[in-house]
């Protein structure tokens, strides 16, 4: 492909612009790319870019673009019973450069007679707006004569989603403001214009949504007398025409400004959004010829315009910005010269905190694909712990990893494929591995048919996981095992809660073990889930833009032509991302189209059902690309895909800190799930509601304290004796004294007796007695390794007066090793989970400078002794409480709610 980079030309202003509905419909459901609206307007301009530059355009995939035309197509048979209707694009052969039919549309109008109705199809209207030539496919209109001559008009639009988008409303107004405009031109007055959608029911309302729906369907009724579409009525249509105004028709408008910019300065980046674009080719050609910043993975828009604002424009400039420090192999220290320029990034939002990351990124990129020997690390540094776990002879041996992945049918919103790839393990070496994997036989076109997935599945991975686990109990007690579930993305995680919350009672009665199996104890103090996305964007330096599981996993050498060739046989829209590229005289791989998702395309799936409409005669075949694949080879591709999964999470560090609590595994034999009493019941609701806000608290945790401080979420504070109240340093060394004495009692008795449990007798008791509770503590706060200064820590921080914290030290060692191979490591989720409990009293000031931004501030809190019986265990860690060191530097965070726990138990 050639190399000369396409710069579009401004647009010219002596005529008007060219704009469709659609265009900006577009533009909104791509997150307002401004860089697809410049493309848009051109080609309405005339601006031939794409074969010039040796692109194709990437069209709407062809079972979605199907599904809308036979919605559409239903519909209109569907009306045609009811009223006399026009369809103006099969009057013309549905040729696409049909003339407009502006007098057509007037003429209805004008000659329909009172009490009388008529529904359009497709007419085109071309209207000047405001300076713009607008130019619409009206799905339908329908004309209305009252007994009183007052012209009733719907605008309607037809589209085969289950829910009514922004976007949709944006369209319909469009098509107002054009039909009012023919109207007043040729004086049709007294009417009345109404916008509104017809879609698709939702699948299996529930009852609340039914009675929400109800007025929706009682629309499309009364309106069109139809029973199979529901009708929106946009109840605020003045404000999607100001939105019209702000996009299009203002001076000041978004498309004006679009359109007179100079291309290389119109912003955009490279997202997940970007696969569903006309022009996504183009962007990731000219990208790579340009080495721009957009190429980066995980680069947002605002990060990248805040880089070029400071003067970074491409990869090498961000590449330059920092070199690595003489005396280390992962820090980074400005360039020589660029010392001021560094500055001024790091105290820019949201770019600072990321900027050495950034340039690692950067540096990758040089070194993968310029391949101009820049020196690079493999890793992101500093980043704290991973959420997955090791499994060795010493650590969690017996570890049970499940590899999961759910494939969603958009058409029916229904899940149809689940599969699972369980492996366990026996003193950290895998001795077992099973894949489990179920495909609905058809589309999910019902509930029942979902619902029927869900429970075999279900079913399968529960008996899968007891067959393999290896029991890390004695024969004879109950079986155990750690477990842990790793999806590739929160968008898997995400399908499978909604699937499993449609049909959420009927799994739990025809898989008992399934409620028993996830709310023990070890699903609320152990992290039960990873998501390998954000493992690999946390610690991973891979070069490439588009991070997708195919991508990543082919990176890291995966086979992915085994047992079959699945490169070829799935290679549209999934493994077609790779390109050649000149670049000043070399050839190199480049990526040449967005596929930044991991889903299967759902062709492959309507391919191996039999479910795709035949080629027609003479025409080309769209689905060509997908036919190959059959049920036998798409369920071996899914297979394929959890080895997939398991190759990637092998490529990253595991957190060799952290101990999973074992998991009971279910008596299949014996189980019984039902909820007994009223008690029984309220426990299942809130152990449910527990996990979830558990999981999103230990989320945030892994993240090292110095970034958490940047989120809001803590403090880093240092507790100085000199700094307390008189007594309290006292009291807190004495409380030191008293814990040390009961270790001693502890070694002197283990020294004696190593096969028996130590326990003190009532002497040792009162003299090993103490306890944190009611200690008032006034401690330093501090931004130690913190990318912002203490001012902006207190402004960012959501720690409030009242607010119950976890006290906990900056750095810990593994006790258990002997001291000479301890070393200090960032405390894990579970740790700070049996942290320190304290109430924060007051955030104090106590110094600021000449600007009145705080210099010195303190925390004062009380700490607290967390209280709790077996039965609120689940919901209430008893804290592991240690007397605070001297000098030493701990964090202050949020602490996980526990008022659950408390209203359970006096519940109970």
């Amino acid at each position: 492909m050639p190399t000369t980079i396409v710069s579009l030309p401004v647009l010219p202003t002596n005529r008007p612009l060219r704009l469709t509905p659609t265009d900006v419909s577009q533009f909104v459901r791509l997150e307002q790319c401004e860089r697809f609206l410049r493309f848009r307007l051109a080609e309405r301009a005339g601006q031939k870019f794409m074969e010039d530059y040796d692109v194709t355009p990437q069209r709407i995939t062809p079972l979605l673009s199907l599904s809308g035309h036979d919605f559409e197509e239903d519909i209109e048979k569907a009306l045609g019973k009811h009223f006399r209707t026009v369809h103006y694009a099969a009057k013309a052969s549905q040729d696409h450069n049909r003339p407009d039919n502006n007098r057509e549309v007037v003429t209805e109008a004008r000659k329909l007679k009172p009490g009388k109705t008529v529904l359009l199809f497709q007419p085109r209207l071309e209207v000047e707006l405001a300076g713009w030539l607008l130019r619409g496919d009206l799905d339908l209109v329908r004309l209305e004569r009252q007994a009183d001559g007052t012209l009733l008009v719907l605008i309607g639009d037809m589209k085969s989603t289950v829910e009514v988008k922004v976007e949709h409303r944006l369209q319909v107004a469009f098509y107002n403001l054009m039909l009012e405009r023919l109207f007043e031109k040729d004086g049709i007055a007294h009417h009345s214009i109404q916008m509104g959608i017809l879609f698709r029911p939702p699948a299996d309302p529930t009852p609340e949504e039914q009675i929400e729906l109800q007025p929706l369907k009682d629309a499309t009724k009364q309106t069109f007398d139809l029973d199979d579409a529901f009708l929106e009525i946009v109840a605020d249509p003045q404000a999607y025409v100001q939105s019209v105004h702000d996009l299009v028709l203002s001076a000041d408008s978004t498309a004006r400004r679009v359109a007179q910019a100079l291309f290389d300065k119109v912003p955009y980046s490279l997202s997940f959004k970007c696969d569903g674009c006309l022009y996504n080719e183009f962007c990731m050609n000219w990208s790579a010829e340009q080495e721009d910043l957009s190429l980066l993975p995980y680069m947002t828009g605002t990060e990248k315009e805040a880089l070029r604002r400071a003067g970074v424009t491409t990869i090498q400039t961000l590449a330059t910005l920092k070199d690595f420090a003489p005396d280390s192999k992962a820090d980074l220290v400005p360039a020589p010269g660029r010392e001021a320029q560094v500055k001024q990034i790091a105290a820019t939002w949201p770019v600072g905190p990321r900027l050495d990351e950034l340039v690692h990124r950067a540096r990758s990129f040089r070194r993968s694909v310029r391949k101009d020997g820049t020196q690079a690390l493999n890793y992101i540094p500093g980043k704290g712990n991973s959420s997955l776990p090791v499994s060795t002879p010493e650590l969690n041996p017996n570890l049970v990893r499940i590899y999961i992945e759910a494939q969603h049918d958009y058409l029916e919103e229904r899940i149809y494929l689940l599969g699972a790839l369980v492996v366990a393990c026996k003193d950290g070496t895998p001795v077992g591995r099973r894949a489990v994997v179920r495909m609905t036989s058809g589309p999910p076109d019902s509930a029942a048919k979902e619902r029927k997935l869900f429970v075999e599945w279900t079913r399968d991975l529960v008996h899968t996981v007891v067959d393999l686990a290896v029991s890390g109990q004695p024969e004879g007690e109950k079986q155990s095992a750690p477990i842990h579930v790793i999806f590739f993305d929160h968008y898997e995680q995400r399908l499978m809660l909604e699937a499993l919350g449609r049909n959420f009672p009927p799994i739990l009665q025809a898989t008992p073990p399934l409620y028993d199996f996830l709310t023990q104890l070890a699903a609320f103090d152990s992290p039960i889930a990873s998501y390998l996305d954000e493992e690999i964007r946390t610690f991973k330096n891979f070069p490439m833009t588009c991070q997708s599981l195919q991508s990543v996993a082919a990176y890291l050498k995966f086979d992915w032509n085994t047992p079959h060739k699945f490169r070829e046989l799935f290679k549209a829209r999934v493994f077609d991302y790779l390109g050649k590229l000149d670049i000043d005289g070399v050839s190199e791989w480049f990526t040449r189209r967005s596929r930044f998702s991991s889903s299967m395309p759902l062709e492959y799936t309507y391919a191996a059902w039999g479910q795709l409409p035949k080629p027609g005669a003479g025409k080309g075949d769209v689905f060509a690309d997908f036919r190959a694949v059959t049920k036998d080879l798409l369920t071996a591709f899914q297979v394929r895909r959890l080895e997939a999964l398991e190759h990637v999470a092998n490529s990253i560090q595991g957190n060799p800190n952290t101990q999973k609590t074992p998991f009971v595994l279910p008596d299949l034999a014996k189980y019984e799930d039902k909820a007994n009493d009223l008690a029984h019941a309220l426990h299942e609701f809130v152990t449910i509601e527990r996990l979830v806000a558990l999981h999103d608290w230990k989320t945030i945790r892994y993240a090292p304290p110095e970034r958490r401080v940047l989120m809001g979420e803590a403090l880093l504070v240092r507790y100085v004796e000199a700094d307390q109240e008189p007594g309290v340093a006292k009291q807190n060394r004495e409380n030191e004294r008293r814990r040390r004495k009961r270790e001693e009692y502890a070694a002197a008795f283990k020294a004696k007796n190593p096969d028996k449990q130590f326990r003190m007798n009532k002497e040792q008791s009162a003299e090993c007695k103490w306890s944190p509770e009611g200690l008032r503590l006034r401690l330093r706060i501090e931004c130690e390794g913190v990318d912002c200064d203490l001012n902006e820590a207190l402004l960012m921080s959501t720690l409030r007066d009242g607010d119950r914290l976890v006290l906990y030290r900056r750095w810990t060692v593994d006790e258990r090793l002997p001291v000479a191979e301890q070393k200090e490591f960032t405390p894990t989720p579970k740790q700070m989970l049996y942290g320190q409990r304290a109430e924060l009293l007051r955030i104090v000031a106590t110094k600021k400078d000449g600007a009145g931004r705080v210099t010195e501030a303190f925390a004062e809190v009380e700490l607290k002794e967390s209280r709790g019986n077996d039965y609120t265990k689940p919901f209430v860690f008893p804290a592991f409480n240690r007397p605070l060191e001297g000098g030493k530097l701990y964090t202050l965070d949020i602490c996980p709610n526990e008022w659950y726990a408390y209203w359970c138990a006096q519940v109970v």
